[in-house]
């Protein structure tokens, strides 16, 4: 049982990958910030804190994508007319009140 931690070991994508998910806690947690916080110059170093968090995600997105540990693929054009109709009509809705 002593030994479990020497088998344990953390590649390349496994933390790349934890970093990502960090990245996006983040970018949740600042925005959560951000709309609760109500002295202007909270939410102005909240904001700088977000949009570095955006680049910092972004970058680690790129990298995983670019050494081929994650793939993206695009969605069907019918899936994405689909989701543009929901968005316009909950749009439409919002506008109409």
């Amino acid at each position: 049982m002593a030994d479990y931690k020497a088998q344990i070991t953390l590649n390349e994508k496994d933390s790349i990958t934890d970093l990502l998910t960090l990245e996006k806690t983040l970018a949740k947690v600042y925005t959560t910030a951000l709309t609760e916080g109500v002295s202007k110059g909270f939410r102005d170093t909240i904001k700088e804190h977000l949009d570095q968090t955006l680049i910092d995600q972004f970058e680690v997105f790129s990298f995983l994508t670019e050494h081929d540990y994650m793939r993206v693929t695009s969605a069907p054009q019918q899936d994405k007319d689909t989701v543009k109709e929901q968005f316009e009509k909950v749009k439409g809705q919002l506008s109409d009140n």
